[in-house]
């Protein structure tokens, strides 16, 4: 490998940054609301009329286009006197800070709790209602996800004393939270989704659905650096490369997250068209979360793993190539760290990388004392630079939109020293969040815009 300096980790090193955000979306009004509150002073509401068209609309309303480009967001939840509140969590406009700012309003006399944002009309967010019963009924301490159980315990660490009695208060209401049953939009099972009409389409609404499906197949792999074993998931399109070529790689931690959407035939169907070329697709199981954090905050033994182990495994079942502009690693979050890493650490192995919302505020400095933002002293030092970089990071993302932009501009600055061409590093900046919404329309798009120079086949499938 190259580069000899290595970063100690541990859990504090981890620890997001606790930055509290300068400024929030404004709250608005709607119509619609204003009109209800009329009606309902008088009595007269037809409430069954009023969720009927609701029904019918889907949720949140969204207002007509202003002159300074932004939309009204109303977002609504049915309920009476067994709710003590109703709140509003959407990905980054409601945190353990914000606890009031983002409880719902309920229509006197009526069953109609909203809240209306004023936002930039290509705005995204995944989001959920928490419903707040009045008898202060709890459901069961699973309810959290170990994800979620994590970050509590995370925020009340570092919280001041005084914010504490805030801060469970708001991971308590998580406890109720729940997809809005109307939203026009899922993200999955738990998260709704909010996609004002300007936000950039997703590319799996784009594409046909009539590809020839490939195979995903499921394996454990077990690692000697890492002393553990994890399933990995690989995506072999119906779509080959040209006779005795060897397989493009694109290597995707977090993999679960990716084999669960499903991705699989976003890809196919991406590949079917040309968009892709053929390229399997190795989704990177990260086990639970503390293994997460520990593996990927620039952690060297996961990088021999990446570099080594894992394609070792792949060529007994696949022939894959061994150059470098030919194999992409790809992550988010912590994962859009370790993307960008290991390309610095083994530019031998990955010499594309796709990094959405990279915690490029890593590590944090109370846990070393005064350094941060590791990556961007990598990235000035460099002596080998991945041949295309693309960035992204969600404009709501107050932590980490700076450490970001400073990644980009050190990678621009160095890729000049080296004779990289112009444009080898991109960012892209979205009217989101640290957000799976988000993530899964960048995706694609940077997974085009990083292999539109892989051979593509002179057919369609």
């Amino acid at each position: 490998m190259s580069m000899s300096h290595s970063v100690k980790t541990n859990a504090l090193m981890t620890v997001p940054p606790r930055l509290k955000r300068a400024t929030r979306p404004p709250r608005g009004t709607s119509p619609l609301i204003e009109e209800l509150e009329r009606v309902a002073a008088t009595g007269k509401a037809d409430l069954g009329a009023f969720w009927r068209g609701v029904e019918e609309t889907g949720t949140p309303i969204v207002g007509e286009l202003d002159d300074d480009g932004h939309r009204t967001a109303t977002f609504l939840w049915r309920g009476g006197d067994e709710l003590a509140d109703v709140v509003l969590v959407a990905n980054k406009i409601a945190d353990a800070d914000s606890y009031d700012e983002n409880r719902m309003d309920r229509v006197p006399g009526t069953d109609v709790w909203h809240l209306t944002y004023r936002m930039r009309s290509d705005w995204r967010a995944s989001y959920t209602v928490a419903p707040v019963p009045a008898d202060g009924s709890r459901p069961p301490e699973n309810a959290l996800s170990a994800m979620t159980r994590l970050r509590r315990e995370r925020a009340l660490a570092v919280a001041e004393p005084d914010d504490r009695s805030s801060v469970a208060r708001w991971f308590d209401a998580l406890t109720h939270a729940r997809p809005d049953p109307r939203s026009r939009e899922r993200l999955d099972e738990h998260h709704s989704v909010v996609s004002l009409p300007e936000a950039p389409a997703e590319l799996r609404h784009r594409v046909r659905g009539d590809a020839r499906a490939g195979e995903v197949t499921e394996h454990r792999v077990a690692s000697r650096h890492l002393d553990n074993t994890r399933t990995v998931w690989v995506h072999r399109p119906a779509v080959a490369p040209a006779e005795r070529e060897p397989w493009p790689v694109v290597v995707l931690l977090d993999g679960r997250t990716w084999h669960d959407l499903p991705l699989a035939p976003l890809l196919d169907g991406l590949i079917a068209e040309g968009a892709l070329p053929p390229m399997l697709t190795v989704m990177v199981d990260s086990l639970d979360p503390g293994t997460r954090m520990r593996e990927l905050a620039c952690h060297d033994p996961f990088v021999s793993f990446l570099d080594t182990e894992l394609p070792a495994w792949l060529r007994n079942l696949h022939p894959i190539t061994d150059d470098p502009e030919r194999t992409l690693v790809a992550g988010q979050s912590l994962g859009g760290l370790t993307s960008l890493y290991a390309a610095l650490r083994a530019p031998e192995r990955f010499g594309r990388v796709l990094s959405q919302s990279g915690s490029y505020w890593w590590p944090n400095v109370a846990g070393t004392g005064g350094e941060s933002e590791h990556m961007v002293h990598l990235s000035t030092e460099a002596d080998t630079l991945p041949g295309r970089v693309h960035l992204s990071a969600g404009l709501h993302e107050w932590a980490l939109i700076g450490a970001n932009r400073r990644v980009h501009e050190a990678l621009c600055e160095r890729g000049t020293e080296l004779g990289r061409p112009n444009g080898f590093a991109t960012l892209t900046e979205y009217n989101g969040g640290h957000d799976r919404a988000c993530w899964r329309v960048d995706l694609p798009d940077g997974l085009v815009a990083l292999t539109d120079d892989w051979p593509r086949p002179t057919g369609r499938a």
